[in-house]
């Protein structure tokens, strides 16, 4: 008797993690409005600092675009890269995503600037939906794969 009570409670709180996984998966927290610089504002709230802890300035960045422009897009990791991905990614990674083409080797490499970029490679480690991570590591992959050809 005792045995088939633990063996119900077990049951009981796998199935209540396994529920619970599926619906964090599910809830992607985005902002009241995706209008400049209200977005910025509701993203400040969540994320005031950038992977590193510096603080963003007023257009969502912590790197002047000079500096991002020397960067080898191909050859740093996600985990070098997500430092220049811009507030908006770090407060709402899973929103940012579903912006994001399906198949990203296909598209134009104009359509990415070093910051985009950083927000995939930032996407990928920090994503709450593991689909989305799996999607978007697939994503940065095929993307400095396509730099590399043309030295970038």
């Amino acid at each position: 008797m005792e045995m088939n009570k633990m063996r119900n409670m077990t049951a009981f709180v796998l199935l209540t993690l396994i529920t619970d996984c599926a619906l964090a998966d599910d809830l992607i927290i985005e902002p009241d409005s995706w209008s400049f610089p209200e977005v910025i504002e509701y993203a400040r709230k969540i994320s005031p600092n950038n992977i590193e802890g510096k603080p963003f300035n007023r257009f969502g960045l912590v790197y002047l675009s000079q500096e991002l422009a020397t960067l080898q897009l191909s050859a740093l990791s996600a985990l070098e890269l997500q430092k220049y991905a811009d507030i908006v990614t770090h407060a709402y990674p899973d929103a940012v995503a579903k912006q994001l083409p399906e198949q990203c080797d296909s598209w134009p490499l104009e359509y990415f600037n070093e910051t985009s970029v950083a927000g995939i490679a930032y996407i990928s480690l920090h994503a709450t939906n593991s689909s989305t991570r799996d999607r978007t590591t697939k994503c940065l992959a095929a993307i400095q794969n396509n730099f590399a050809k043309i030295g970038r």
